[in-house]
């Protein structure tokens, strides 16, 4: 884990905006250019420190990407928390309704949507997390996000739609069908050019973003309710 030293430069605030600044151009550069093709003198340069103030955040380039990782997953919870809270509220109960649960699941669904639309950050994460999941980042940070972020929402979204077609969570066919339903939104950024194309967009602002979760949600609405429809008619 990358250490956390705020008191750096005279006091906690002025360390706390000097590491800030150090992450928000590590994910810029690391997103362009790669792990292996992002130096720390060219990170440093570009947050506007010397090298030994990165040093002194984050001791070497992999403390660097870590601290990257861990601010894309804190910011992530800072939106999925509450849904993912009332999810788990809402599976406690046994005796919640089949509309419940796909309420609450489309709630989470339109958290995760609601990560496409551009902004600079936008572009800096989703450049920065496609060489993550290609598994170009340095060891260890694959396990970091599975332990910190996917696996809560993989928990709870199984779970969800095991309730739904009264299938175990584990059950292979629940977890293709949620893991297919969970990656919808991710067309929009691993195929963005093709999407931008095909739409006639030059960018996907909020308005467009919009757009796109209204029709996901309610595709993904009609594709849980057709699941229920099956399980009553015990097709599943």
């Amino acid at each position: 884990m990358a250490r956390h030293k705020p008191t750096a430069e005279g006091g906690y605030q002025r360390g706390e905006e000097t590491r800030a600044r150090i992450i928000d151009s590590a994910l810029r550069l690391f997103g362009e250019r790669g792990f292996d093709g992002a130096s720390t003198r060219e990170i440093a340069t570009d947050a506007g420190v010397n090298a030994p103030a990165l040093q002194y955040y984050f001791d070497n380039k992999e403390g660097v990407y870590l601290a990257c990782v861990e601010h894309i997953i804190d910011r992530v919870w800072e939106q999925l928390t509450p849904p993912i809270e009332q999810a788990e509220q809402v599976l406690a109960q046994p005796v919640s309704t089949d509309e419940q649960l796909i309420d609450i699941y489309l709630a989470l669904i339109g958290c995760f949507i609601g990560f496409i639309h551009d902004s600079p950050s936008a572009r800096d994460w989703r450049l920065f997390m496609a060489r993550e999941q290609a598994g170009l980042g340095p060891p260890g940070t694959a396990e970091l996000m599975d332990e910190r972020l996917h696996r809560r929402i993989g928990s709870v979204t199984t779970a969800i739609v095991g309730r739904l077609t009264g299938l175990p969570a584990d059950d292979q066919r629940t977890l293709i069908r949620t893991f297919a339903i969970n990656s919808q939104g991710m067309v929009f950024r691993v195929l963005r050019r093709q999407v931008l194309g095909v739409l006639g967009w030059d960018n996907i602002d909020r308005q467009r973003m919009e757009t796109v979760r209204e029709v996901l949600l309610g595709q993904t609405r009609l594709t849980l309710r057709a699941l229920v429809l099956e399980r009553q008619a015990g097709r599943l």
